[in-house]
């Protein structure tokens, strides 16, 4: 088995895969332990946070997941040792799933959490870059915080285009705002790429994949499918 790890903003998950990188199973990771009686052939991880995690007492060789790995795509970044771990992975997991199925071709991984980010990933396999804007929680919280009065609101979807009441202005400025900007990012990436795939991932995948008129793929372990595919890419070159 292969292990991965995905120490995020919010959360950590895990993922096993067999070695022939097949999807084994997943859950939230807690500690190590969990994994002590697993033949483990390799462990890669990635992680957002300032403090890397130490993972020690594994019986496997550990990958720290980065943009300076040799990955199997071509880096058009100018700055990628400033660059997300969560980005680069997810856009490889993207690569990977089109090669599995239909095959190669460009895609955008639109990653949905405490941020949102929209990366792409050129026809010929060229890392390009994307953009990063706040996440739905934080723009709730950003409001309530960087004003007099506003409250802080539960999220709750709200389709009308007008709020009757201030927590409904909120969900409905918030929402409009995230929708709006997700068609946008989508349609000016299919200008570009008009055969391109649209990949949704995040804890609020679902919510955008709902609104969207385009056809997308909602793969909530894109990160982890995208740190099997370096991991093995970096056993066999």
């Amino acid at each position: 088995m292969y292990l991965t790890i995905d120490f995020g903003n919010t959360a950590s998950k895990y993922a096993l895969f067999t070695e022939e990188g097949i999807l084994h199973s997943h859950g939230v990771y807690e500690d190590l332990n969990a994994f002590k009686e697993v033949d483990l052939k390799g462990c890669i991880f990635s992680t957002v946070r300032k403090e890397i995690p130490w993972l020690t007492g594994l019986d496997c060789p550990v990958h720290l997941f980065s943009s300076s790995m040799n990955l199997p795509v071509k880096m058009g970044y100018n700055t990628p040792e400033t660059l997300g771990a969560d980005r680069l992975a997810g856009v490889l997991g993207a690569k990977w799933l089109l090669q599995r199925g239909s095959g190669l071709g460009a895609c955008m991984v639109i990653d949905a959490g405490t941020c949102i980010t929209y990366d792409w990933l050129s026809d010929d396999g060229e890392y390009l870059g994307g953009s990063i804007s706040p996440g739905l929680h934080m723009r709730y919280l950003a409001l309530h915080q960087q004003t007099g009065k506003l409250p802080l609101v539960s999220h709750e979807v709200f389709e009308s285009h007008i709020g009757k009441t201030t927590n409904e202005s909120i969900l409905c400025g918030v929402q409009q705002g995230v929708w709006g900007e997700s068609h946008r990012q989508i349609a000016h990436f299919l200008e570009k790429y008009p055969e391109g795939a649209v990949f949704l991932t995040g804890g609020d995948a679902l919510f955008l994949a709902e609104q969207q008129k385009t056809r997308i793929f909602v793969e909530p372990l894109l990160v982890h499918y995208g740190l099997m595919h370096a991991l093995s890419y970096h056993e066999t070159h």
